[in-house]
């Protein structure tokens, strides 16, 4: 009788400690499923474009006039050509909200003016161009990485250090408003860091008045294609 106490009471302990190994090798298990406390999980970096948000960028452009002209006053069958340039421009835009913010570029470049038709390889002198252009924009996906956005606005364009290659000759050019649209992408690859393409189509029409031993004026419409590409920052 006391054998089969004791044998039923070593049972039991078997029972108990066979138990607490199952017990233990589930928790193991489920443990090793699960992340340990220490361990650091990086999160995604947030790309959104918020309301109040500034924005600056650094881009090379490169200027294709889609010109067109009259000929010139004295001159007929003539006409004028503007050669295309590459230059470099600064840019600041602000949100308004998400998704609706304004542009504003500022650059400066140097164009040279060639005779045409009947004036077919005559230089007629160089200019520079200082077009400010302010642009509203709508910003599609805000909250991604890539964000593309359209805009239109408005242009004003000074002509400056015009310089007439022909002999004991003036030339001035009137300055001139026009219209801009634009389009482009914002691609985000480091935090508020950003790489950026950008078109825009600029009008832009001048009056030039020669005086001096070849007088004359012309209407040139220049109306240039703006390629833009570059980075930036979100601020």
């Amino acid at each position: 009788m006391n054998y089969l106490r004791i044998f039923g009471f070593l049972l039991c302990i078997g029972s108990l400690i066979a138990a607490d190994c199952v017990e233990a090798s589930s928790c193991t298990r489920l443990a090793d499923r699960m992340p340990p406390e220490t361990e650091c999980v990086e999160e995604e970096p947030c790309f959104c474009t918020m309301a109040g948000d500034w924005f600056t960028r650094l881009r090379a452009l490169y200027i294709l006039p889609d010109d067109s002209s009259g000929a010139l006053s004295t001159i007929s069958g003539s006409g004028v050509t503007v050669h295309p340039a590459w230059t470099g421009e600064f840019d600041f835009g602000y949100m308004f909200t998400q998704n609706l913010g304004f542009e504003l570029i500022l650059s400066t470049t140097k164009h040279t003016l060639m005779g045409s038709k009947s004036l077919e390889g005559v230089e007629i002198g160089t200019t520079w161009l200082l077009p400010p252009t302010l642009t509203l924009q709508w910003r599609f996906l805000p909250s991604y990485r890539i964000q593309p956005y359209v805009g239109a606005g408005a242009n004003y364009t000074l002509f400056y250090w015009n310089d007439c290659a022909l002999p004991d000759t003036h030339m001035h050019l009137s300055h001139s408003w026009g219209a801009a649209v634009q389009g482009g992408v914002d691609l985000f690859f480091y935090k508020d860091w950003l790489f950026n393409l950008d078109v825009k189509y600029v009008w832009i029409d001048t009056k030039a008045t020669l005086t001096g031993l070849i007088p004359g004026t012309v209407h040139v419409d220049i109306n240039p294609w703006l390629f833009g590409f570059g980075i930036g920052r979100k601020w």
